[in-house]
């Protein structure tokens, strides 16, 4: 495994009927510190993915590797996976059962027997990082979905985890939501050292905020890449039902339609702008 690493699979299968196998050898790496996005349509595998990732499903061939360790499926060690790979569901209400925003968000911590001042300043720490303070005896119930969200989020932030997987962390948030959101886990990744791993089909933050890209579907890793390489193969992501980023698109409609030279591969709106300047100037 590469000191890079943090987690890998390998010839990765896994199967819920026995029949079909909803991941298909997949072998996918993440580099620590970095953010990691993994692109696909519904049903492309990326949530069983994630799920193997943390320990939750076991394979049904092939090995997950963690920190340069076979991942092994006894209790013990699963339990202590799960502590460094912190999964947040798509629907935070999946995760949040507790009274209070403090209870829940304690509970991860309370199970590692941490002494009480350490899961107080554990929580509290968690709680600001991601923005809610000031809620921290309101009953989870009457949290707005962004709120939930960040909460979910702070209850496994408080473990401090080498990895967070965040299954679709912008579904169902409003534009500023998804961009508080990314600017958050972007942060948590500088500031705190830790390695995400995303899936999302807000195809548009996705180059501002990755690191890396692999796309999959059917189970099956498809191509993987930087951003500007991943978004340079336009018939490749919409012939698996992707898109590219609307500034990617609009370049490419430039190109294409238009017959300006210029490469619809940059998905920033700074990339764009420095395409479209240079193009100026050479005219």
């Amino acid at each position: 495994m590469c000191k890079m690493n943090i987690i890998e699979t390998r010839n990765l299968c896994y199967s819920y009927d026995d029949e079909k196998n909803a991941l298909n050898n997949v072998s996918i790496s993440f580099k620590k510190g970095k953010i990691t996005s993994v692109l696909g349509s519904n049903g492309a595998g990326k949530s069983t993915l994630f799920l193997n990732l943390n320990g939750i499903l076991v394979p049904k061939s092939g090995e997950v590797w963690y920190n340069g360790e076979k991942v092994i499926y006894k209790k013990s060690y699963i339990r202590q996976l799960r502590r460094n790979v912190g999964i947040v569901f798509q629907d935070p209400d999946d995760q949040l059962f507790s009274a209070s925003v403090y209870e829940d968000i304690s509970f991860g911590a309370m199970n590692m027997r941490l002494p009480a001042d350490e899961v107080e300043y554990r929580v509290n720490k968690a709680m600001e990082c991601v923005g809610i303070a000031d809620l921290k005896d309101k009953p989870t119930h009457a949290l707005s979905f962004g709120q939930k969200k960040r909460a979910a989020i702070a209850g496994v932030l408080v473990m401090e985890p080498k990895v967070i997987i965040l299954d679709e962390p912008t579904a169902g948030l409003d534009p500023m939501g998804v961009s508080y959101l990314m600017r958050l886990l972007e942060d948590i990744c500088k500031n705190n050292g830790a390695t995400i791993i995303l899936s999302t089909h807000d195809i548009d933050v996705v180059p501002i905020y990755s690191d890396y890209i692999y796309v999959i579907d059917s189970g099956e890793i498809l191509t993987h890449g930087s951003p500007e390489e991943i978004f340079s193969k336009p018939e490749l992501l919409r012939e698996h039902n992707l898109r590219l980023p609307r500034i990617s698109h609009l370049l490419e409609i430039l190109n294409k339609c238009d017959g300006l030279d210029v490469d619809f591969s940059k998905s920033t709106i700074s990339a764009a702008r420095k395409e479209l300047m240079d193009l100026l100037k050479i005219n």
